[in-house]
């Protein structure tokens, strides 16, 4: 055995020693915690608990999370985060959103609507760029999509025509 390794094991065999010393007085004497949470008696807020338990009393609190729990919601509060317009600034955290798809126009020719999106058209439950998003209502002022693994719509508005048109 080199000198190395006996260094090596002589301060591995003080490390272990020194450790179950430590741990040795650190369980026979008692802390000053410890000793301060044996003489508190806590008895009389225990009885306490227990009788308006009984009584069937509700703290102010729970009062009101009781009332909020049977009041209706005016909107799902799991939904996810809105998606960007993309009349949105660009900031280093949502940079990485898809743009949402313009609504161009709208035609309503037999019994399915028909939405045209981006320069091309678009029935009910067919899917927009590439599966991101999926067709979901079509109405004359917007349309309603589906992002990918979402259940809440995202409404597009119909975009506004860009040609300003002069006298003629």
């Amino acid at each position: 055995m080199t000198l190395r390794e006996k260094l090596i094991l002589g301060f591995v065999a003080t490390a272990a020693i020194g450790g179950g010393l430590y741990y040795e007085s650190a369980l026979s004497s008692p802390t000053v915690a410890s000793t301060e949470l044996a003489r508190t008696d806590f008895s009389a807020l225990i009885a306490r608990v227990q009788v308006s338990l009984q009584q069937g009393e509700l703290t102010d609190r729970e009062e009101r999370v009781l009332a909020a729990a049977n009041t209706q919601w005016l909107r799902n509060p799991l939904r996810e985060r809105p998606l960007l317009t993309q009349n949105s600034e660009s900031t280093p955290l949502t940079q990485y959103v898809e743009p949402l798809p313009k609504y161009i126009g709208y035609i309503n020719i037999g019994p399915q609507p028909i939405a045209i999106i981006d320069g091309r058209d678009y029935r009910i439950g067919e899917a927009i760029k590439g599966e991101e998003f999926q067709l979901s209502q079509i109405h004359p002022d917007h349309i309603e999509l589906l992002r990918r693994g979402a259940t809440d719509p995202v409404d597009v508005p119909l975009e506004k025509s860009q040609i300003t048109g002069g006298s003629q």
